[in-house]
């Protein structure tokens, strides 16, 4: 299962990617370049915090040489990404929500 997600890649660019959450790893491939397919092994993963907001909802993976910050292009796959990352990523996930509506 994948999750289509924006994410930030520079400081005003962002860029098409696709997540895949599998046992004790996340997989980034991009969608629209020739970039490099990004493995983040669980060991290396310090947190993850899920942000649920009004207009966009988002993804924030924090690992010890990088933060990955994302954004879902479809809001309700909010709940199922955090049921995938519990089952399968042993790590702390934080989660917030905006708006409070």
């Amino acid at each position: 299962m994948g999750f289509n997600i924006r994410m930030k890649t520079g400081f005003y660019e962002t860029k098409l990617y696709n997540l895949q959450i599998t046992k004790e790893e996340l997989i980034l491939s991009p969608i629209e370049s020739d970039d490099s397919v990004d493995k983040i092994s669980e060991e290396s993963i310090l947190n993850i915090t899920l942000i649920e907001g009004e207009k966009a909802s988002g993804i924030e993976i924090q690992t010890n040489g990088r933060i990955y910050e994302c954004l879902l292009t479809n809001k309700m796959d909010y709940e199922l990404l955090l049921t995938l990352l519990k089952e399968n990523i042993n790590k702390k996930i934080i989660c917030e929500f905006e708006g409070g509506h």
